[in-house]
Order: structure tokens, then C-alpha cells, then sequence
């Protein structure tokens, strides 16, 4: 009798034991952290005034949270860095978001919304400067490798 409950005890221990760790592989948020190279590409509304250059981003990873910051090259703003104030990471999704103003007055925001899948980050990004001109609206892919 006592060997019958020890084997109950035991298989609803493993029985658990395989479920909880079942339960944390499906729920598991991969580690991006780090830096990521790659291509950012935009237009303005209606596919006008295209571009496209190098970008950079760092991520730093706390759980499913991220912060860091994005880095490229706008023709004809130059270099550009922006400080991810918000994002979070999910199985394969990414989303993130940051803020930042010129030296010489104006500001840019920063959306993205993409997927992570093993090395690769791509997905869209949302840009809206605000400046001496106006607000202008750009949308394009950033596609990255991390390095």
C-alpha cells in the first residue's frame, strides 16, 4: 500500500514538474539585448521623398522590458539618436518607443512594432519630426542582425 502511494506521489511531483516547466518554455521572452545593425528606411505620406541608411540600435533588457537607444542616418539630418524610453519584448514580438529634441530646436518620435526571430529584428517605424517646417510624418522598415 505504501509503495502504491509513494508511486502517486511521485508521478503527480514529475507530472507537475513537467507541466511548470512546459508552461515557462511557452511564456519564455527571448534575450535581446545588445547591438543590432542593420538598415532603417522611410518615406513621407503618399510614398514620396523616400531614403534610407545605416542604423544601429542598443537594447537593454530587463525582464520584458526594454530601453536603449536607436542611432541613423537621415539625409539631411544627419546623425540621429534617439533614447528608447519604452518598449517590451514578448515571445517574437517587439515594440518600443522613444523621444528626442535637436540641438538647434525641433523633436522627433519614434514607433516600432516588428518581430525578433532568432538574430533578426525587422518590422516598421513609425517617425514624426516636428520643426522650422512643419510636422512630417515618415514610415518605413528597419531590418537589423545583431552583432
Amino acid at each position: 500500500m505504501r509503495q502504491k502511494r509513494r508511486e502517486r506521489l511521485v508521478g503527480a511531483v514529475l507530472l507537475l514538474f513537467f507541466a511548470t516547466v512546459t508552461l515557462a518554455a511557452c511564456n519564455s521572452v527571448p534575450d535581446i539585448s545588445g547591438v543590432w545593425k542593420g538598415t532603417i528606411q522611410a518615406s513621407a505620406a503618399g510614398g514620396r521623398d523616400k531614403w534610407q541608411g545605416p542604423a544601429e540600435l542598443t537594447l537593454n533588457q530587463n525582464g520584458n522590458a526594454l530601453t536603449g537607444t536607436l542611432v541613423f542616418t537621415h539625409p539631411q539630418a544627419g546623425r540621429v539618436q534617439v533614447p528608447i524610453s519604452s518598449g517590451i519584448v514578448s515571445k517574437d514580438a517587439v515594440t518600443f518607443s522613444g523621444h528626442s529634441q535637436f540641438p538647434l530646436g525641433g523633436s522627433i518620435e519614434i514607433t516600432f512594432h516588428g518581430t525578433v526571430n532568432g538574430t533578426s529584428l525587422s518590422g516598421t517605424t513609425d517617425m514624426t519630426s516636428r520643426g522650422l517646417f512643419g510636422t512630417v510624418t515618415n514610415t518605413g522598415p528597419l531590418s537589423l542582425k545583431k552583432q
